[in-house]
């Protein structure tokens, strides 16, 4: 049996769940799962805490000859776990020269990031720019906590900085997703506090392009209004011609 597995079979059992703890559960295992389908990665968790996420991925790896989990935290989580397929490192998770000069295996690639640390869009920012190039292709990044949700007035963790902070860390990733669509595909997980997954498309040593913010339009009449005196063009869906089709049906017809 694995090391950590009656922590799986537990968080299995919520699966069944009425309440938030189902997809808190689909999180975690979605990390299990995509973590055993890796033959020996190399992962980078940045955040340990009480090591839940930590237990989950040790697990995944538990048997894999050559495979590595390297945590990373601001504070002392060196207890947090025992196992010889963990390395602990206490410094800021941002801080890539200094890692690197003590792990330099990272620069042969990660093959997942799970990032929990600092909850701010400005330290995730600097995560991600950071450990970008030494992700390998088909790499998977995680981003804990990027669902104001939960934390909205009247919710079951009503709290008014958590809530503007995540959706700032929200609003960064898909900036970041919009400035990298050749670069990364993009998914989103739902409930509890939320996940979102990206996966690299590109080799080690590629680099991310600047995020690219838009602005939101929320007054639709003003808007139209602006378009018409700048005589922008509003898209308008055209089935009688293969123009708004990306990958028009009528090419394929048997």
């Amino acid at each position: 049996m694995k090391k950590y597995q009656s922590y799986i079979d537990q968080l299995e059992t919520h699966l069944f769940k009425n309440d938030e703890s189902r997809f808190l559960a689909q999180q975690l295992l979605r990390l299990h799962k995509e973590t055993e389908l890796k033959p020996n990665p190399l992962i980078v968790e940045l955040g340990v805490d009480r090591g839940q996420s930590t237990r989950v991925f040790l697990n995944a790896i538990d048997g894999k000859q050559n495979a590595k989990l390297i945590s990373i935290d601001i504070k002392d989580c060196r207890n947090a776990v025992i196992d010889e397929n963990w390395e602990f490192v206490q410094q800021d998770s941002a801080n890539i020269e200094k890692l690197l000069l003590n792990k330099p295996l990272i620069k042969k690639g990660i093959d997942i990031l799970y990032v929990d640390s600092l909850h701010t869009a400005n330290h995730v920012e600097k995560e991600i720019y950071n450990f970008f190039e030494y992700l390998n292709n088909d790499a998977l990044i995680f981003f804990d906590d990027i669902d104001s949700g939960p934390y909205m007035s009247k919710q079951r963790k009503d709290s008014v900085n958590t809530e503007i902070s995540n959706r700032k860390i929200f609003k960064l990733l898909e900036a970041i997703f919009r400035g990298n669509m050749d670069k990364i595909d993009f998914e989103i997980m739902r409930g509890s506090t939320g996940l979102g997954i990206f996966k690299k498309r590109k080799n080690l040593g590629e680099k991310l392009n600047p995020p690219v913010f838009v602005k939101e339009r929320n007054n639709a009449i003003i808007s139209k209004l602006y378009q018409k005196i700048l005589f922008k063009k509003t898209y308008r869906h055209n089935t009688k011609s293969s123009s708004s089709f990306l990958i028009d049906p009528e090419k394929n017809k048997e």
